[in-house]
């Protein structure tokens, strides 16, 4: 016992060894008991998971096997959390990558995950997939879970970007599939998408039709989006920025499932998967197949289609893969193609569509899209030596199909402003010779399209790469128009083949080898064809720190004009000259990571694209325009990251510089009238800051956002010089005054959050964007004197929020889904496509976004 003295201290008494002992025996107890009770209520357990690639897996299960007791990783791919025992094991799981089962550890280290994608590897070493601290550009990269939860319903393919810097994706008239999207405020021309590495611009043109891949969306893994010049070593469209749309390739799992989706307006789609698996025979399958049909949120949009997608796998040796593809979605739409005044939305409404009536009781539409654009790719993989890699796609595309309108004079209008075909058809009876003046045609466009495309990579050390290929392309575009509907009359007649009637099968959109005869075609027939070669090369150089790299690429472009009407009594040939003209690119970039959390990037880069083939032939004729000049760009960019488990950020800042930038006009005015013209000679400056983070403030929670702050404006006037259309000799000079306009058609400013909240079974998720700084489009050419000079209007700024809600239901082997989507809660009016008035001050037309709608899906995975 003790004793306390009156000085305060401590004073033994005779008892002190006995007291001694067992104040020992209590401490060994003491400590046995903690160390059983840390033994039953567990230890820390942590680690990383990561892909094969070394990429950190955001979101992957990491739970005890048997049990509920688990977490999930972070943003860096890390993850901890308290288990109960030291025995038993550890199971791992993400969507799209094989399960992985581990030893109980306090450390289990890196933890990597294979993809069931076969071939995974290939496509994304052929598609020039960045990687994040690693690859020194600015990139974002949606996740196959962030993909399945937004695609569907009232949501474009494009439109799963909405919440990512500066880009910009709108529905335009708001047929499905008349999407555009635009980044950095370059508009799709200058964006180059990609399907597994393979570019799918239009050859001619530079544009993608989001309706010839109307079912893609079923059937991409991932989707990912390089602003800038990007990683891609092709010399393609990328002045503005890549899209790679990664599709799932042949999963190595069996399974498969089967999904309705249905929007309050009416639009209903059934989506089937399956797969076979990876079979002992080394051959897999894999198939998506949907339906799509229904009414538009605009009037007279509605949706008749089918979509499919087949990937076969091969296994021919331990160090050679063989994998076929197919994707295809043959479509026939209602379309809203003539914009809305001010004046019209506010009597009829933001759905109000123009381009339709009615014809015998049955709806017409003027302007129907139809189209069928298969492609099919079969991919060699080889894996040659332990260093050297060989990857080569050979591809085809084969497209039927064009868009309707009006042929002759305009039609009668009803009280609405809508189309009178009867009146119209009343008027064509009547007519003494039953000859048309109001009747509907088809702008037909088939193609042909044969590409390959073969990568070499090889180390040189064990840090250095070097990675050599090429890129050939032969494009055969058919260009003519037919007669769809003559309205009660007997015959359309025409200026060249005199009386012609409608076309057989005018409307099919499924038999892509359909081809109406020459002598029923109308107004013009001709031929485009376009032949590309390039080469290219990129040598790295990467430690865990530091990873460089300086890629170029070399390219020849060949282009010819085939008319067949418009020389038919002349003694011009109908073949153009063939114009050959040569482009490149060379980029050069470096990465350093500082430490686990904090890098840096910086690259440039310069660029220099042939003519499209619509410049490179003036007035719709095989005459070759004068003086044709590269367009070119210069581009630099700087970028830091910071990522730890629960936040991830990037913020960079970018300069690109656009010359000798070419604008086709049709509205330039010499001595012999108004004609189309090209003008060559402008130039852009695009510059802003962008920023995009990711967080996960507490366990269930997924938080994000982004911030981006553009400065584009027109750099310099033109003068040009112009050709009359009908007297080749006429010419005159044409100013246009655009130093210091905005570009418009695209917010410049962007302000944008996404959120996700798991609740056990059920989750709840929302994204808001803001856009402001919002120009509208407009002919620089139409600036001809210097007090003319003015600004695109400026639209007022507008925000949307779209929210989402689910769960998962598992049943035995079987897994429900069932997600609610609601787009623009808040029933804002927007304007999402405008062009100015004449005099710079407000809206001459445009289209107006979607209103509040819904749409609901139902999945079960087997």
């Amino acid at each position: 016992m003790y004793t306390i003295s009156l000085n305060g201290k401590h004073k033994i008494n005779s008892n002190t060894k006995t007291i001694s002992s067992m104040n020992k025996l209590r401490s060994t107890l003491l400590l046995a008991m903690f160390m059983l009770t840390s033994s039953a209520f567990g230890q820390q357990i942590s680690g990383v998971v990561v892909d094969d690639s070394n990429q950190p897996l955001i979101g992957a299960s990491v739970v005890v096997e048997g049990s509920s007791v688990g977490t999930s990783t972070g943003l860096d791919g890390s993850f901890s959390f308290d288990a109960q025992g030291n025995a038993g094991a550890v199971l791992v799981s993400y969507i799209g990558y094989e399960d992985a089962t581990v030893p109980m550890a306090a450390d289990l280290g890196r933890i990597v995950l294979q993809s069931t994608d076969i071939g995974l590897d290939g496509v994304e070493i052929v598609a020039s997939v960045a990687q994040d601290r690693k690859t020194p550009v600015a990139q974002s990269t949606l996740d196959p879970r962030f993909v399945e939860e937004t695609y569907g319903g009232s949501t474009e393919l494009p439109e799963v970007l909405r919440v990512t810097p500066g880009v910009y994706a709108t529905k335009q008239g708001g047929g499905v599939g008349d999407s555009r999207i635009n980044i950095r405020g370059f508009d799709q021309r200058n964006v180059a998408v990609l399907i597994n590495g393979i570019p799918v611009n239009d050859m001619e043109n530079g544009w993608v039709y989001w309706s010839n891949w109307a079912g893609l969306g079923d059937a991409v893994k991932t989707i990912q989006v390089q602003r800038g010049l990007g990683a891609s070593k092709l010399a393609i469209n990328s002045i503005g920025g890549t899209m790679n749309l990664i599709t799932k390739s042949t999963d190595a799992q069996q399974g498969g499932s089967v999904q309705y989706q249905l929007t309050d307006y009416g639009q209903a789609k059934l989506v089937a998967s399956a797969h076979t698996g990876l079979l002992e025979n080394g051959l897999a399958v894999s198939a998506v197949f949907s339906r799509t049909e229904g009414d538009g949120y605009v009037d007279g949009t509605w949706f008749k289609g089918i979509s499919y997608f087949l990937s076969i796998s091969k296994q021919l040796s331990d160090n050679q893969l063989l994998v076929f593809t197919g994707v295809g979605a043959p479509q026939t739409h209602g379309q809203r193609s003539t914009g809305l005044t001010e004046e019209q939305v506010e009597e009829f409404g933001a759905t109000y569509n123009r381009d339709w009536g009615y014809y015998r009781n049955r709806m017409f539409n003027e302007r129907v899209n139809y189209y069928h654009k298969p492609q099919f790719a079969l991919n060699h993989y080889w894996t040659v030596s332990d260093v050297t890699n060989v990857s080569t796609s050979v591809y085809t595309s084969f497209g039927h199909g064009g868009g309707s309108g009006r042929l002759g004079s305009s039609y009668p209008r009803d009280e609405f402003g809508q189309i009178d075909a009867d009146a119209a058809a009343a008027y064509n009876s009547q007519n003494i010779d039953q000859s048309a003046k109001y009747a509907q045609r088809n702008s037909v466009n088939n193609h042909i399209w044969y590409g390959a495309l073969s990568t070499v990579n090889t180390a040189l050390t064990d840090n250095i790469d070097l990675t050599l290929g090429v890129d050939g392309r032969y494009y055969k575009g058919e260009h003519f128009r037919e007669v769809r509907s003559l309205l009660g009359a007997e015959f359309y007649n025409d200026r060249t083949n005199g009386p012609v009637g409608v076309a057989e099968e005018a409307t099919s959109y499924i038999n892509v080898f359909e081809v109406t005869p020459p002598e029923e075609r109308v107004s013009y027939d001709n031929d485009g064809i376009v032949k590309y070669f390039g080469g290219f090369g990129q040598v790295e150089y990467s430690t865990d720190q530091l990873s460089t790299f300086l890629a170029a690429s070399v390219n020849t472009t060949s282009n010819q004009r085939i008319d067949r009407m418009s020389y038919r009594n002349t003694d011009r040939s109908e073949e153009s000259e063939v114009v050959n003209i040569g482009g490149y690119n060379a980029k050069i970039g470096a990465n350093y990571n500082i430490n686990d959390q904090h890098n840096v990037y910086a690259n440039a880069g310069v660029f220099s694209r042939a003519p499209f083939f619509s410049f490179v032939f003036v007035n719709n004729s095989n005459d070759v325009a004068q003086g044709l000049t590269n367009e070119k760009a210069q581009s630099f960019e700087v970028g830091y990251g910071y990522r730890v488990r629960r936040l991830a950020a990037k913020v960079n800042a970018y300069h690109t510089t656009w010359e000798d930038k070419a604008l086709l006009s049709g509205n330039i005015t010499t001595p012999t009238g108004i004609t189309r013209a090209l003008l060559r000679g402008a130039g852009a400056r695009h510059m802003g800051v962008e920023l995009e983070f990711n967080s996960k403030p507490i366990e269930n929670l997924d938080f994000g956002g982004i911030v981006s702050l553009g400065d584009w404006q027109w750099v310099g006037d033109i003068e040009a010089t112009v050709y009359s259309e009908t007297d080749p000799n006429s010419s005159s000079t044409v100013n246009a005054y655009t130093d210091g306009l905005m570009v418009g058609n695209a917010p410049q400013n962007q302000y944008g959050f996404q959120a996700r909240y798991q609740m056990g079974m059920f989750f709840v998720g929302a994204t808001y964007v803001y856009n402001d700084k919002f120009y509208t489009n407009y002919d620089p050419s139409r600036i001809t004197t210097p007090e003319a000079k003015q600004d695109s209007y400026q639209l007022p700024a507008f925000g949307t929020l779209d929210a989402r809600v689910g769960v998962d239901i598992p049943f035995g082997d079987y897994k429900a889904q069932v997600i609610a989507q609601g787009f623009n809660l808040t029933d804002e009016f927007y304007w999402s496509d405008a062009t100015n008035n004449s005099t710079g001050d407000g809206i001459a037309y445009g289209f107006p976004g979607f209103g509040r709608n819904f749409n609901v899906a139902v999945k079960v995975s087997f």
